[in-house]
């Protein structure tokens, strides 16, 4: 069972903020995977009002971090402590997902297959900010209904449209998608797209999914030909 590991604030309404995160865990649970939630932990036996008491928290909460698949940052607003716990996971390569709507499960990054979901990570530096026309692009995950969330409908390639520019259009972010081994075909905010994927990660996609192999180079010939007509 995948250990995830669930990041949200505690200071301020420190009783309500518990009273997330065990909602929250339970929510996960749900979900197949095995919540653990440092607030609803440690708070047994650390005040984090007493300074001593919090640095302990905070450096259990770390060690608990790393023994985790996965760390999921609930909610919008990023505590000190939260910001923390992401530079940690950054720094030891734990996969972060940040969940906006934590009380909706429907904005869990929870894959309908055994492939993990792509994120930022693996996309190259900044290039979502060039021209997208003709490259292959990865597809933020909430951008698909969870029964479709999974890596294999995260790669696409960006056809035409307006949001394919750098500049992101004149009046509108539009980007037409191609699907390289189902050939289906839609158009998403230019918004919804990480940027272009890592050659690690395009290897990761073909050996979980082979289609993605002939599929790619398939396209990649159709192209030629359009042009040459």
């Amino acid at each position: 069972m995948k250990m995830v590991y669930l990041a949200s604030p505690l200071r301020g309404d420190y009783d309500r903020n518990i009273e997330r995160a065990v909602v929250y865990s339970r929510l996960v649970s749900e979900c197949g995977l095995l919540p653990l939630a440092p607030h609803i932990i440690f708070s047994q036996w650390c005040n984090d009002t007493v300074p001593e008491q919090r640095e302990q928290g905070l450096k259990l909460g770390l060690a608990l971090l790393e023994k985790c698949d996965e760390m999921w940052v609930m909610g919008k607003k990023i505590s000190q402590g939260m910001q923390g716990e992401i530079d940690f996971a950054r720094e030891h390569g734990i996969r972060t997902y940040f969940v906006p709507y934590p009380s909706l499960k429907e904005y869990y990054p929870v894959s309908t297959d055994e492939t993990r979901l792509l994120d930022g990570w693996d996309c190259v530096g900044d290039g979502i900010k060039e021209n997208l026309d003709g490259r292959l692009v990865l597809l933020s995950y909430e951008s698909l209904k969870p029964e479709h969330r999974n890596a294999r409908n995260q790669l696409w390639v960006a056809t035409h449209g307006p949001g394919c520019r750098a500049d992101g259009g004149n009046f509108s972010d539009t980007v037409h998608l191609f699907h390289p081994i189902d050939r289906d075909r839609m158009a998403v905010s230019r918004r919804e797209i990480l940027g272009f994927p890592k050659g690690e990660t395009l290897e990761i996609l073909k050996n979980a999914y082979p289609e993605f192999v002939s599929g790619i180079a398939e396209y990649g010939q159709e192209e030629e030909e359009e042009l040459c007509q």
